[in-house]
């Protein structure tokens, strides 16, 4: 290991020819946080500061932190820095994520100026927010109670309240909910991190305020940079404006890995529909299986293959088999790998309830014959080389390259594996190529499916009126809440209303629209 650039030490250097990039990983000597940094000469620069923020219950405080940190912070004090800074940006892209253990805040631009202005307002809105100092902010952001008058009702509202209400309306997003909570209980992916309605409003200003000063920290951070750059200057200016004034805190954030079934669960859920709906085939029935914690990449992305060729190419023959006891009228599957578990999940809709046994032993006869007989030889090699043609064109839809290997390396670096494995793929295409031959991708089915109980099997079954019975509680809870309330306490939820409001309508002062660089 070599010193570098005065606050920094080198750990570790390497080429990445798959990708035609130099990777660097680098330590901040005072506070322990990590820099890596894709040397390429792409114009297209990106970076991202993420943090590890596993989520402890269903508030969705980590959601709601997201939210508000872009809400001004110290050198730039504007109500939404970022909409004043789309004003004058060249950015071509901008933009934060909430993922079930970790919250990400990327960006890129093609102009030098314009890259360092937006990697400056980021840093400032992750270490220091005003969100930490003004309760309105979690207000608005968050959830708060809101009443006009004393005869008016008393309601919830905020930012991701109402969003995480319209998301948890959809049966997809309730069968993901029921689904992860039954397949991994005792580990975080058994939160809502977006947040639950129903638990959002048990968020108080203090935990907020808690759980930014323990996460958001850069003894618990992982900054990337790629592109073309003067990484010297670049990583000088992090430490001297940001990392500097930091001191090196231990932040214990491990995700937790969920120790294995010995037996497949089952568990049912129910989703609205309205009166006027028929219930007749709105079932959906699932199967997740969980993965090990220390998959390969190249188990990985036969996994993907595996799915493609099982369920979405041409005349797959399990999707087939599925449409063919005529128990659906769709399959769909999917592998999401942005877990320290990836799940692999297969499902159908427009079904009835009691089609779950048949939908069960469909996937099960299906997947041991194609273990035992072999899976066709001329789908899987149709499949990798789609796989292949993605992995070289490096195309995501118009969106910048440099940003998606930051993402693609946090399925390995936010877990304390070698980050590098997310972006080689020449070595594994060669091993899956020859694996066709070899069994590999029978020997995967046998593994991670067969012999794995590590699975959950949901049904979701549609219930009429459930949606406005829901709402209905909420708002009987709430008069309950209010009759309850002295006239003091009534008009200090009146006088906060009017003053959110009041706030939320006015303008920024030149003074501080000034701060924003153009």
């Amino acid at each position: 290991m070599t010193k570098e650039f005065n606050s920094f030490t080198l750990v570790e250097q390497k080429p990445l020819p798959d990708i035609r990039c130099d990777y660097y990983l680098y330590k901040h000597d005072k506070t322990g946080a990590q820099v890596m940094y894709l040397k390429t000469d792409d114009d297209n620069k990106a970076f991202s500061i993420a943090f590890r923020t596993p989520p402890y219950d269903d508030n969705g405080i980590a959601h709601i932190i997201e939210h508000s940190v872009l809400n001004g912070s110290k050198k730039y004090p504007t109500k939404e820095p970022f909409v004043e800074l789309l004003k004058g940006s060249l950015q071509t892209f901008l933009n934060a994520w909430t993922f079930s253990d970790k919250t990400m805040y990327p960006v890129a631009s093609r102009n030098q100026k314009d890259f360092e202005n937006l990697m400056d307002v980021y840093l400032d809105a992750v270490f220091y927010p005003n969100c930490i100092k003004d309760p309105k902010i979690l207000m608005q952001e968050g959830w708060h109670y809101e009443m006009e008058n004393k005869e008016g009702p008393l309601t919830y509202n905020g930012v991701v309240y109402n969003e995480m209400k319209g998301a948890l309306s959809s049966p997809e997003a309730l069968l993901q909910n029921v689904a992860m909570e039954a397949l991994f209980p005792d580990v975080t992916y058994a939160v809502e991190s977006g947040g639950d309605p129903e638990v959002i409003p048990s968020l108080s200003f203090k935990e907020f305020t808690e759980f930014h000063r323990k996460f958001y920290h850069p003894s618990n951070s992982y900054l990337y940079l790629y592109g073309d750059m003067d990484i010297e200057s670049t990583l000088q200016f992090i430490d001297e404006e940001y990392l500097s004034s930091f001191k090196k805190q231990v932040v214990d954030t491990e995700v937790k890995t969920q120790s294995t079934f010995s037996v497949r669960k089952e568990c049912v859920g129910k989703f609205g529909i309205t009166d006027e709906e028929n219930e007749t085939n709105k079932s959906i029935h699932a199967l997740f299986t969980a993965c090990d914690d220390h998959m390969s990449t190249a188990n990985l992305l036969a996994l993907k293959i595996l799915n493609y060729t099982l369920i979405d190419m041409e005349g797959a023959p399990l999707k087939k088999a599925l449409i063919d006891a005529g128990i659906c009228n769709d399959v769909s599957g999917a592998l999401e790998t942005s877990l320290k578990q990836p799940v692999w999940t297969i499902e159908i809709t427009g079904s009835n309830p009691d089609d779950k046994e048949k939908f069960a032993n469909i996937v099960d006869t299906t997947i041991r014959k194609l273990t035992l007989g072999g899976i066709d030889k001329e789908m899987l090699t149709a499949a990798l080389n789609r796989a292949e043609f993605i992995l070289r064109e490096s195309d995501f839809q118009g969106k910048p390259k440099g940003l998606y290997y930051g993402i693609h390396i946090m399925q390995m670096w936010l877990y304390d594996r070698e980050p590098l494995q997310a972006l080689r793929y020449e070595e594994n295409l060669k091993i899956l190529r020859n694996g066709i031959d070899e069994g590999y991708f029978e020997a995967l089915l046998l593994k991670y499916f067969v012999q794995n109980e590590h699975q959950v099997l949901v049904t979701m079954n549609p219930e009429k009126g459930l949606t406005e019975k829901k709402n209905f509680a909420i708002a009987e809870q709430l008069e309950d809440f209010k009759q309850s309330l002295s006239d003091e306490q009534l008009n200090h939820i009146i006088e906060t209303t009017k003053a959110l409001k009041v706030r939320q309508a006015s303008r920024d002062t030149e003074e501080a629209l000034k701060t924003i660089p153009l």
